[in-house]
């Protein structure tokens, strides 16, 4: 099956019952089936088939799940684009991933992406159309609400009323000629290099993690699932959507977090599942309402957290997980009906048609029970590859993807996720990659050197961290973050920057800084 036979497969089989439910409104199945056939034929319209990269930059709302399943019946591959992104960042996304139809709301927050699309492209100051942009080559239409201030922008009414004209019969057409094992998503992560890396999801493997989360999580028709995880990410689109429509339960919607609305949004429509980063969950435990009113959650991942026993009640099911993007992003988990003392001590096991080893990350070799090492996973539910690279730069010969993941695996198969080998900081539940916040920080002309690692924070997780060398120029801490917030997203943003001399940086015998240690200095400099 593929996701534009799916939405038509679950509208069939679960009708006018609730698959998407916020403040504002309540979409049936049959409406959301209905809206995504719309958005396909207004797509088809302004050129969008098999292989068009459509850019989709929106909050947590039906319409970005009625634009992607619209463009996944065409065959279109969807680049889901962080909300957060600024124009920088944006420019890179869509000039890496190809971008020829961009479908974006206005304004989200603080950012005015009308007005960056223009500071990026100046040809949309003009409503010629198709857009022939310098620096945007591939953009040729971008799709907007009408109160947008950008010449070259379709409005959505627009689109919508023209793209009537397309046949029904055309389109099932369409969707009929779309495989399962072709792409359909590129989800952008951040690795261990400056840039992100864009990994390619196909139809198969999304539906697949989909039914394993669905199934390791015990969702069913009466669930209704909360998780403020954006669908710009595997762990919104995959993990909360598809698997709770996979079973017919309803997607509780939040554009922007709240944790009294969170709450009352939970409460009213009797909630039963949560998907929440460690911040959030911390937010909704310590609310006054929290208390108040009364919750029904007892499904979801958190398991082993320190917030579940707040959070879920005695007979709860929650399960221990461990995934990532490139694993779509539930790769192990322990099974909601599973004892709870390993649901709550473990990362589980590898999920149906996934399989997992540790190997040592110098040698290669396998490793055995309990040898901590490299996590390394192959299967059904991982990405095809990373975009504009091969399987095989991807992949190692066997087909594993090596995860640069600290883990061991018990003899009972369970695993235990340690730490990172990568240079990755995970803050809020996202990760930042500190080349990226590095060569962000050596644009600065008072920076001569910087190293990002990250230290520990009791609710985000991580914190990013910055050790500084400058050159002549003074600045101080303040002013630099600032910076910073002018060419990076917030949560990428340094917390902590200090200015050093070389000489205080701890270094390896081939002379290159020790990150490991670095960390440490960093974590005593934030405890101390």
């Amino acid at each position: 099956m593929t996701l534009g036979q799916f939405v038509g497969d679950v509208a069939g089989r679960f009708g006018d019952r609730p698959a998407l439910i916020s403040a504002e409104r309540c979409v049936s199945y049959t409406q959301l089936r209905d809206e995504a056939r719309g958005f396909a034929k207004a797509l088809a319209l302004l050129g969008v088939s098999k292989g068009t990269r459509v850019g989709i930059l929106m909050p947590n709302r039906a319409e970005w799940l009625a634009c992607t399943f619209g463009a996944q019946m065409l065959g279109a591959i969807v680049v889901p684009l962080n909300t957060l992104l600024l124009g920088p960042e944006l420019d890179y996304a869509l000039r890496f991933a190809d971008v020829t139809v961009l479908v974006a709301v206005s304004r989200f927050l603080r950012h005015d992406y009308s007005s960056v699309l223009r500071q990026l492209a100046p040809e949309t100051e003009r409503s010629t159309r198709p857009i022939t942009s310098t620096r945007l080559p591939a953009l040729r239409e971008i799709l907007m609400p009408a109160d947008a201030d950008l010449p070259a922008a379709r409005s959505f009414t627009d689109a919508l009323a023209a793209g009537a004209s397309v046949s029904d019969e055309w389109l099932d057409a369409m969707i009929a000629e779309t495989v399962a094992d072709e792409a359909a998503t590129i989800f952008f992560t951040s690795g261990t290099t400056t840039a992100p890396k864009g990994a390619v999801h196909t139809h198969r493997s999304m539906l697949h993690a989909a039914h394993n989360v669905a199934d390791v999580l015990g969702l069913d028709q009466d669930d209704r699932t909360w998780g403020y995880l954006p669908f710009f990410f595997t762990g919104g689109f995959v993990a909360v959507a598809l698997a709770t429509l996979s079973r017919g339960g309803a997607v509780l919607l939040q554009e922007v977090f709240d944790a009294g609305a969170a709450i009352r949004l939970m409460s009213d429509h009797r909630g039963t599942t949560l998907f929440a980063w460690p911040h959030q969950a911390e937010a909704i435990v310590t609310h006054p309402d929290f208390r108040r009113l009364p919750l029904h959650i007892r499904k979801g991942p958190g398991a082993q957290s320190s917030w579940a026993a707040a959070i879920f009640d005695d007979n709860h099911q929650a399960v221990g997980t461990w995934g990532m993007t490139e694993s779509g992003p539930m790769a192990s988990s322990t099974r909601f009906d599973d004892p709870l003392e390993e649901r709550a001590g473990a990362h589980g096991r590898a999920t149906p048609g996934l399989e997992m080893h540790v190997i040592d990350p110098d040698t290669g070799r396998v490793l055995a029970a309990n040898e901590e090492g490299e996590l390394c996973v192959r299967g059904a539910a991982m990405m095809a590859h990373y975009y504009r690279q091969s399987r095989a730069e991807s992949f190692d010969a066997q087909g594993f993807f090596h995860t640069g993941d600290l883990a061991r695996i018990d003899e009972r198969g369970l695993l235990h996720f340690i730490g990172r080998l990568k240079d990755v900081i995970k803050t809020a539940g996202v990760n930042v990659a500190a080349a990226e916040v590095e060569a962000a920080l050596l644009q600065h002309p008072a920076v001569k050197v910087a190293y990002v690692v990250g230290v520990p924070h009791a609710v985000r997780g991580e914190n990013v961290a910055a050790f500084i060398i400058g050159n002549d120029t003074k600045i101080d801490a303040g002013t630099l973050a600032e910076f910073c917030r002018g060419v990076l997203a917030s949560y990428k943003v340094p917390r902590h920057i200090w200015f050093v001399s070389e000489s205080e940086l701890p270094v390896l015998g081939s002379g290159k800084v020790d990150k490991r240690a670095l960390r440490q200095v960093a974590t005593a400099r934030v405890a101390g």
